[in-house]
């Protein structure tokens, strides 16, 4: 016992051998207990090398995991995340005139897909796709050693169903992090849908060349058909598009689209789906289409679905404004607007085409001569022509018809007189235009003119309102009183504040074209005003209306206020300043008011018939710049509207302004504003609300000889009697 007890111990603390005897050993497998030790050591290592790698990986997965996006837009097939459905805007008469999108979609079910675009697209793109369960491995191992031959990634190996993830949840950047979501993505997927309902989101998702995403988008784009009227030929075309859209686009690259076409035919043949008979009857086929169908879709690629960009931008911006952007670009909603296509471009062409003739003579070199066009239905309220400017253009999208706020001069005058006839005055009241001189609150003079400082004396009202007067109508505004006038603007539809003085008169404040339209409309429309309305009914993407608006009516003047008004705007494009651009040259019956600011800085014509009210502004966008001597409202604006209404004048219903009851006629001496007598030697029939028109006859033209040919009238001509004595200026102030 004693010696084993010592040999243990010599044993235990016995000298290290050298290294180089332990290196023998080792190299024999000899000295160890067990000669397959080194074996187990291999094996351990490897084992803790992959669970380490496993660990790992499982890490990454876990990691990346967490930041994938939530399978809710893909599961969830009403969604617009998921659709992204562009939104289609119709004009009045259902023609499609704008689609604003983040590009071309038609959203379409799986069995209205023909057999051949599906197994068409399975053979080319993922050929196990009915197998796999989202991912392939062979795939992803042989895209892996391409990667790692190039030192870059230059292949993904990826399935339909990571297609499908990718163009739905992740971006299109080449890393190793992207593609370990897009596989978890695809695994997740898979679990989550079954086969059918993948393909029939990666067919209505995936993008296929010149904004369209989809099959049904391509098939409209490409052969102006249907998906479920596609040939052979044309699904292997669309089947080859989705590796390279750009690249294989038969518009931009036929030949390579041939070659791509050729080869899905060839992968058809391969899997057994189609003959070769049926693969060389569909390459001809797709020969004898390709340049045909290149000329014929390349005008349709280059061309954007926006055929009136200035009404179209504003109805997107209050969709927008309403709905929210998302809306807008991805909902599908179908707008149905109030525009007219031949009125807008008609509007489009006139206006254009008169701003280029004054740009021509233009006296400022460094800025344009802008312009805006609105026509509005009265007794509707509904836009049917809408321009903004000379053009649509990336530097140049400001809607003047809305953004626009000028001073309208002379053609703010008709709220001035509205509100007199309100008041009690007639037509044939008598308005001093004299000149007169004002003290302001700051002490200085205001001593106002009128065009070419030229004044008038004694004028009726009527030959105030028609030859635009300015200091007969500041007397008139004095009288009636400004801040009546400003709540007469506003009941009528003009918004912008409106200064209470007597430089109304001439048209201070400014306010956009729209305004001035719509506060015009009571004019044509009895007294009615109408808002302004450009879109009359949304629907979702079923087609279910989730609005709709109809016409909003106020009656802001008296059918009889209203009546006397036209009668006196009349006379503006009869006889007044509208006479030379108008007159007689539109057959029908046409009102309306010039409007010029101080030194032709903004020219106006508002024009109405009973059907259509328009307004035309002219002038420079930065204010106070000079247009040049004489152009005046009359000369430049008044012209647009002519030659707008000649063009469209066969779509507007002829008719004349009906005359209101309360409404009668009589003979006047308009130099006196009194009943005429059989001697006068001017009369004129005005128009008077019943109970205003004068009941004195004119003593001042005694003896003279009779003038003027037969009158209408309600109330007779007397019979020749001995003058009484009357004073004009009393009868002015008494009115």
């Amino acid at each position: 016992m004693f010696r084993r007890r010592r040999r243990r111990l010599s044993q235990r603390y016995a000298p290290v051998k050298p290294l180089s005897t332990l290196k023998k050993r080792l190299s024999l497998g000899l000295g160890f207990k067990s000669p397959n030790f080194l074996t187990k050591l291999i094996i351990l290592s490897g084992l803790f090398a992959f669970l380490a790698f496993v660990g790992a990986t499982a890490g990454i997965v876990i990691g990346f995991s967490s930041t994938v996006p939530d399978l809710g837009p893909v599961l969830e097939t009403e969604g617009m995340e998921y659709w992204e459905l562009p939104t289609k805007v119709f004009s009045n008469n259902d023609e499609l005139i704008s689609v604003f999108s983040v590009g071309r979609r038609e959203m379409i079910k799986l069995q209205a897909v023909p057999k051949n675009l599906v197994d068409a697209i399975i053979a080319t793109e993922d050929a196990d796709f009915k197998r796999h369960r989202g991912i392939n491995p062979k795939g992803i191992i042989r895209a892996f050693v391409k990667n790692l031959l190039s030192r870059r990634i230059a292949q993904g190996g990826s399935t339909i169903t990571q297609q499908l993830v990718k163009n739905l949840f992740l971006t299109q950047e080449r890393t190793y992090r992207r593609k370990i979501q897009e596989i978890i993505l695809a695994l997740m997927v898979e679990k989550k849908l079954t086969k059918n309902e993948i393909m029939e989101r990666y067919l209505n998702k995936i993008y296929l060349g010149h904004g369209n995403y989809g099959v049904e988008s391509a098939a409209l784009f490409y052969f102006d058909k249907h998906a479920k009227d596609l040939s052979l030929a044309q699904c292997a075309m669309i089947a080859g598009l989705p590796g390279s859209p750009s690249h294989f686009s038969p518009i931009s690259h036929p030949d390579a689209a041939a070659k791509r076409q050729a080869f899905v035919l060839k992968r058809m043949e391969e899997v057994g789906i189609i003959t070769t008979e049926q693969a060389t009857a569909a390459k001809e086929e797709f020969q004898g289409q390709l340049s045909v169908m290149s000329k014929k879709v390349f005008a349709k690629a280059c061309t954007t679905i926006n055929v009136s960009p200035y009404f179209t931008e504003y109805i997107r911006q209050n969709i927008s404004k309403e709905y929210g952007d998302n809306a807008v670009y991805k909902g599908g909603l179908k707008i149905y607007t109030t525009m007219d296509t031949g009125m807008q471009k008609a509007a489009e062409d006139v206006l254009a085409r008169a701003l280029n003739e004054l740009n021509k003579k233009r006296t400022n070199k460094t800025l344009k001569i802008e312009g805006a066009l609105v026509a509005i239905e009265p007794s509707t309220g509904y836009i049917k022509a809408m321009v903004g400017g000379s053009g649509f253009r990336k530097y140049n999208q400001i809607n003047r018809v809305f953004q626009a706020h000028r001073q309208p001069g002379s053609a703010f005058k008709p709220f001035i007189y509205s509100t007199a006839i309100d008041s009690g005055y007639t037509l044939c009241t008598l308005l001093d235009d004299s000149p007169v001189k004002y003290t302001g609150t700051d002490g200085k003079e205001w001593e106002p003119q009128n065009y070419e400082n030229k004044f008038h004396g004694v004028v009726t009202f009527r030959e105030a309102l028609e030859n635009s007067i300015n200091v007969a109508s500041i007397k008139l505004l004095e009288k009636i009183t400004p801040r009546k006038v400003v709540a007469y603007t506003r009941r009528m539809g003009i918004q912008s504040y409106i200064s209470p003085d007597l430089s109304m008169a001439l048209g201070t404040s400014v306010v956009s074209p729209i305004e001035l339209a719509t506060a015009y409309i009571p004019f044509a429309n009895q007294g009615i005003k109408t808002e302004p309305i450009a879109i009359k009914c949304i629907k979702d993407k079923d087609s279910v209306v989730i609005k709709e608006r109809m016409p909003q009516e106020e009656r802001v003047l008296s059918p009889q206020t209203a009546y006397i008004m036209t009668s006196l705007m009349k006379g503006v494009v009869e006889r007044g300043t509208a006479r030379a651009a108008i007159g007689g040259s539109l057959g029908r019956e046409v009102a309306g008011k010039t409007g010029t600011t101080n030194d032709y800085v903004d020219a106006w014509f508002i024009g109405y018939t009973p059907n259509m009210v328009v307004c035309v502004w002219v002038g420079y966008d930065k204010g106070q710049i000079n247009m040049g001597h004489g152009m005046t409202g009359g000369v430049i604006a008044a012209p647009i509207y002519r030659d707008f209404m000649l063009r469209v004048i066969n779509k507007i219903p002829a008719a004349s302004f009906p005359r209101p009851e309360g409404i009668i006629t009589a003979t006047i001496d308009p130099s006196t504003g009194l009943l005429a007598t059989q001697k006068c030697p001017w009369m004129r029939t005005e128009h008077f609300i019943k109970g205003t028109e004068p009941t004195k006859y004119c003593t001042t033209h005694v003896g003279l000889p009779a003038q003027g040919g037969k009158q209408e009238q309600n109330i007779p001509l007397p019979e020749e009697e001995e003058p009484v004595e009357e004073d004009i200026d009393k009868v002015m102030l008494e009115e």
